[in-house]
């Protein structure tokens, strides 16, 4: 059995998802664990938006101009990442819409230039995450911290779960089945946001954290059905679409 290196695979995550250097090196075989630490960037990532929102509200802004600090939430969120999960949303749609056959639409994704359909649905993506954070983020602080932890479970439920749209790539490097050591790294991050809104919503809580995971599982198996496969793009924009419907469904019925 080949030796893990969960601390090397953690230092892959986080350069590979946001714009943090790290020492850490892909292997020569090419066998990591990377995903299994998605998860754990994307709570990094919710802890800095808390962050955001907690100063906003120390200094009575969060009250008067919601809106504006869920722009800079969404705007520190892209920026951290180096809008990589943006450009595969702008990528995926306009492969969505651009043609019927799969090997075309992957053929779109390729392309560097983004379309109509793609800055359209950056355009509406974006609005509705920023007023759904406006909406929630006043009286359920905690779901800026958590949500986007969920968001990322979604990337690793495709690298996990899913089959590879091409033979290369960034979606394929980090594509396997999970060692045991991968599922408790991952378990082990996904288990204290579980408790953490059980903790603060009781049994509302515990539903968002079902349909967090469920929404988590599903969008990347409906995006890749689109595309013959798992891609890297189909990763980010899974990240986007699963973050965004987790706040508008909080927002309408919170």
């Amino acid at each position: 059995m080949a030796r893990e290196h969960p601390l090397r695979d953690l230092g892959l995550a986080v350069s590979l998802l946001t714009l943090v250097p790290t020492p850490a090196r892909w292997p020569d075989d090419g066998r990591t664990q990377v995903a299994a630490w998605f998860p754990a960037v994307g709570a990094v990532l919710g802890a800095a938006g808390y962050a955001v929102v907690k100063l906003a509200e120390t200094f009575g802004v969060l009250d008067r101009a919601p809106l504006v600090v869920a722009a800079i939430v969404v705007a520190l969120w892209a920026g951290v990442t180096r809008l990589l999960h943006w450009d595969g949303l702008a990528d995926v749609a306009d492969g969505w819409w651009g043609a019927h056959e799969p090997a075309r639409r992957l053929e779109i994704m390729s392309d560097s230039r983004t379309g109509a359909f793609g800055a359209t649905t950056v355009a509406l993506v974006a609005i509705l995450e920023v007023a759904a954070i406006a909406a929630i983020a006043p009286a359920h602080q905690s779901l800026v911290l958590l949500v986007p932890l969920f968001a990322r479970c979604a990337a690793t439920a495709a690298a996990w779960l899913g089959q590879p749209a091409r033979p290369d790539g960034l979606g394929r490097s980090v594509m396997g089945s999970p060692t045991p050591l991968a599922a408790i790294i991952t378990a082990g991050t996904i288990a204290p946001a579980l408790a953490l809104l059980w903790t603060g919503l009781a049994l509302p809580g515990v539903v968002l954290g079902v349909l967090a995971l469920t929404v988590a599982l599903g969008v990347p198996h409906l995006l890749a059905g689109r595309f013959g496969g798992v891609t890297g793009d189909v990763m980010g924009a899974s990240v986007l679409l699963t973050e965004t419907v987790l706040f508008v469904v909080v927002a309408l019925v919170a």
